[in-house]
């Protein structure tokens, strides 16, 4: 028997936000709990997938030929709870509707991502990070519970406490180990809806990173800036100390046209921008703006991927280690001298690493590169790929939509024991996306199955996923 959820809907082409990925499967939004009950059950051969606000940049939420099921119906926002500072909210609650609901009453989120429309369930999945990674880890650090719909064991409840290892796993599992429903979350204290942010150009990569790492230890918020030779501005940024907590109107959306060619990813006009916001900082290097405007500074343009041409947009963002400087400047130099200079590039510093196998932050540096989607750049960026692993870093899997396979077990170490955990809870791999065919995630191996054995673990819990990555 079809669910009435399944034949409600038909096949639709779905497309990441950079718009150079996309593929046709069966959108359907679940409303009771009959019909997420049923959703499993009718999953057919090609799997499910679940899809928040649609805001990851590649395939992560696509799922060609098969079921792509949104969470937009979960969008409640239950009572906040002040002793603990906890909120309960359903994951299809965006992250931008969830700050402007708490902003009035004088709390806020730690970590948000970089744009409003991210569904709690998709940071979750992607365990996104903000401009404090520093002070505050990543969205996963700040999920107290959650509970989520898994294909072999129901309706579970999952905490750092409880279920742990599927915790973990689920934090930044990328919507595949199962469907996050609803999830309790961390908060603290907002005095102002307004941030005081300071602007400091300097002239090379080398001064850049100096700058923003001091930056990253003395401020709320830190990020940098850099054009394709690595001279940049850093942006520190701290909430006001008196203010209005009511948040201004959200920033009107602006059309934007597709531009032809690799649009605004065309040197000339990169450089003319860069120049731009160079003397923008010469002229006004402090600002007083709202808390909007510095964590989503793209949501006034949300056809950003369409000034890259009508192939969209590529975000390559990855991560090395303390020490690893030099890839931040390979990877300048490299995209440069191909004649591919990314048409923004915006650096973060990290801290300690999350407890999830599949997070992305670690200790470290941050480059995530826009490019407009060219066939001639995907060598570009397997070359620094390879740098990237052998350096000790990794790419953002969420963002991805081109790496090689072959290097994800080398640059998320914890992947063979997410993999076991996951099998638990999906033995029959229903949970799938166009981005783990693609990186094979899901593929199971002997390491694997023996990674699955719990039964001679410490006592302690010390080698289990969430305490061996602590």
């Amino acid at each position: 028997m079809v669910s009435s959820v399944v034949t409600r809907e038909r096949q639709t082409l779905i497309g990441g936000w950079g718009r150079a990925t996309r593929s046709q499967a069966t959108m359907v939004r679940p409303d009771a709990d009959d019909d997420w009950a049923a959703i499993f059950r009718t999953a057919g051969p090609r799997g499910v997938i679940p899809r928040g606000g649609g805001r990851s940049y590649g395939d992560a939420a696509q799922n060609a030929g098969g079921l792509v099921v949104s969470t937009a119906a979960d969008a409640t926002i239950g009572a906040l709870d002040p002793a603990a500072a906890t909120i309960e909210v359903g994951a299809g609650v965006t992250i931008g509707d969830l700050a402007r609901h708490l902003a009035p009453g004088g709390w806020t989120l730690p970590v948000v991502p970089g744009s409003a429309g991210v569904t709690v369930g998709g940071a979750i999945a992607a365990d996104v990070h903000g401009k404090n990674h520093v002070r505050h880890g990543t969205f996963g650090n700040q999920v107290a519970t959650m509970t989520v719909l898994t294909p072999a064991r129901g309706t579970i409840e999952m905490s750092p406490m409880v279920n742990a290892d599927e915790f973990w796993a689920t934090v930044g599992g990328l919507g595949l180990t199962g469907i996050i429903r609803r999830a309790t979350l961390r908060l603290i204290p907002l005095t102002s809806w307004w941030v005081s942010s300071v602007d400091e150009e300097q002239p090379g990569l080398h001064r850049v990173l100096d700058r923003l790492h001091a930056a990253s230890a003395s401020s709320e918020h830190a990020v940098a800036w850099v054009d394709r030779y690595g001279a940049g501005v850093i942006t520190r940024a701290r909430t006001a100390r008196l203010g209005a907590l009511t948040p201004t109107r959200a920033a009107r959306t602006r059309a934007t046209p597709t531009l032809p060619g690799r649009g605004i990813a065309w040197p000339p006009l990169t450089a003319a921008a860069n120049a731009a916001r160079r003397s923008a900082v010469a002229l006004r290097p402090r600002h007083l703006r709202p808390l909007s405007d510095l964590h989503f500074p793209l949501d006034s343009l949300p056809g950003w991927p369409r000034l890259h041409g009508r192939r969209g947009l590529i975000q390559h963002q990855f991560t090395v280690p303390f020490g690893a400087e030099h890839v931040l400047a390979e990877a300048l130099r490299a995209t440069r001298e191909a004649g591919h200079s990314p048409s923004l590039a915006v650096l973060k510093v990290f801290g300690a690493a999350s407890a999830a196998p599949l997070s992305f932050p670690g200790p470290g540096w941050s480059l995530a590169m826009d490019f407009a989607a060219e066939p001639a750049l995907g060598p570009v960026l397997d070359r620094l790929d390879e740098r990237i692993a052998t350096a000790g870093g990794r790419v953002y899997l969420v963002k991805d939509s081109r790496a090689h396979p072959d290097l994800v077990a080398a640059m998320y170490p914890g992947l063979a024991r997410w993999r076991a955990v996951r099998s638990m809870l999906d033995p029959d791999q229903l949970l799938v996306s166009d981005l783990a065919r693609r990186l094979r995630l899901t593929d199971q191996r002997l390491a694997d199955l023996s990674a699955a054995d719990l039964s001679g673990a410490d006592p302690s819990g010390a080698d289990r996923i969430g305490a061996s990555h602590a």
